[in-house]
């Protein structure tokens, strides 16, 4: 696996390889993004994973990180921007994952913003996107209450139609993204 974490630019990455951008809360939510790695590494042997958290050396995934340049993006919100686009249109064999936990209870977000708040903006833009394309490249798993899933499941039925689905297990979101890598290689 190789891991990409903010806001590195790699000098390289294999186009050959799926590319996975982990999209979801990450003040309150936990380590996510960790199982979802670890789902993701046991079902493919070689991968890239771009997520947006700032891993320090002592955490497992560190290991994986991908050296590159660190003066390319101004801000975290323009790294994650290239790469969401990266993952659900450019690259030949990407996927974006938006996982919705729920607020932890151990280690839940501080500060006055709303939980989840930048994720409930993300998910918006990219329901607004595959109502224009739905050959985007976009799966969507959430945990059973999750602050107003109900509304963001209405939003995608209104726009998108029954077919669109929110899976209920990381496993179900896995195997929908390694549908999309597989459709379009």
């Amino acid at each position: 696996m190789q891991l990409v974490l903010p806001i590195t630019s790699p000098t390289f990455l294999s186009l050959e390889l799926p590319l996975f951008f982990l999209a979801g809360p990450i003040k309150g939510g936990d380590d996510w993004q960790l199982k979802m790695s670890e789902l993701l590494m046991n079902r493919l042997d070689d991968l890239i994973i771009v997520n947006p958290s700032r891993y320090k050396p002592n955490h497992v995934l560190y290991r994986y990180r991908v050296e590159g340049k660190e003066d390319v993006y101004p801000r975290q919100t323009d790294w994650e921007h290239h790469f969401l686009r990266e993952a659900a249109e450019k690259w030949h064999t990407g996927c974006i994952i938006f996982w919705l936990p729920v607020e932890s209870k151990t280690t839940p977000r501080t500060g006055p913003k709303p939980y989840a708040m930048d994720t409930r903006g993300e998910i918006g833009v990219w329901r607004g996107h595959l109502v224009h394309n739905r050959r985007l490249r976009v799966a969507i798993g959430a945990e059973e209450g999750f602050p107003g899933l109900s509304t963001v499941e209405r939003n995608f039925f209104l726009d998108l139609g029954p077919d669109f689905k929110i899976h209920r297990t990381m496993e179900d979101v896995v195997d929908q993204a390694l549908f999309f890598v597989q459709r379009d290689r």
